[in-house]
């Protein structure tokens, strides 16, 4: 199952064919995207994230469901503060596009600053303020996707909802099955620890498929129990130099 993780804002552009991003991705056997949605307020989105690119993002988005991708997931970091005003428009957003929402609780992964009660909205806060609006969340313990998301139902709606605690569950960890790769071929088994482990230098020296497949194994087996967030994590890599 090959996925990967986007602003949004390539899926939209013509390759050299006339094709979109999306199409072409699609046609060369990427089965899920994830796509990064914080908001739908234009100047929060460009304060954010430093870019005023919110228009080319919905354009990204609808080139992802014309390429028809089984599955597409949004993803809302919770910002207090910046956008829990954001929370009501976005489960909206994605129920008109039929797509799958993940709220993510805020990790120090791409700055060094300080996560304490002015920018940290913990996910049982968010739910319980979108319950105050849809009424309880009804809980699917047998839905899963590639990741370590809780999922819901909104009552009275054939929409779901994932939610994604790594800071505030001390048990995230135990059902992570992640694995990220880096733009430079790093293998990294955890988003918080510093491990890596270099790919490219073994696809370089010839390895075989058996010794890719063991490779990918060793990597899985140095996952660590914990993540480091909680110990005043400090990143080595920015998250774009990361990826998903």
């Amino acid at each position: 199952d090959i996925g990967i993780s986007t602003n949004g804002t390539l899926l939209g552009r013509e390759t050299t064919t006339g094709q979109t991003m999306a199409g072409a991705l699609r046609a060369a056997g990427v089965n899920s995207v994830n796509i990064s949605l914080d908001t739908l307020d234009r100047e929060t989105y460009a304060q954010t994230t430093g870019r005023d690119f919110l228009p080319q993002v919905l354009d990204g988005i609808d080139a992802a469901i014309t390429a028809q991708f089984p599955l597409i997931k949004l993803n809302c970091v919770l910002m207090r503060g910046r956008n829990g005003d954001q929370l009501i428009p976005l489960i909206d957003f994605a129920a008109e596009k039929n797509l799958i929402l993940r709220f993510i609780e805020l990790m120090p992964v791409s700055h060094s600053d300080v996560l304490d009660e002015t920018n940290f909205l913990p996910i049982a806060e968010a739910r319980r303020n979108i319950e105050a609006r849809f009424g309880p969340l009804i809980p699917e313990p047998t839905f899963r996707t590639n990741g370590p998301s809780t999922y819901f139902k909104v009552a009275g709606r054939d929409q779901r909802l994932g939610f994604i605690g790594a800071m505030t569950n001390l048990h995230f960890c135990e059902s992570c099955n992640k694995l990220r790769l880096t733009c430079d071929g790093k293998l990294r088994p955890c988003l918080g620890s510093y491990l890596e482990f270099d790919i490219m230098k073994v696809l370089r020296a010839g390895a075989s498929d058996a010794e890719l497949r063991q490779f990918f194994l060793d990597v899985v087996e140095r996952k660590p129990e914990q993540h480091d967030f909680r110990e005043s994590y400090q990143p080595g890599r920015m998250m774009v130099a990361i990826g998903g």
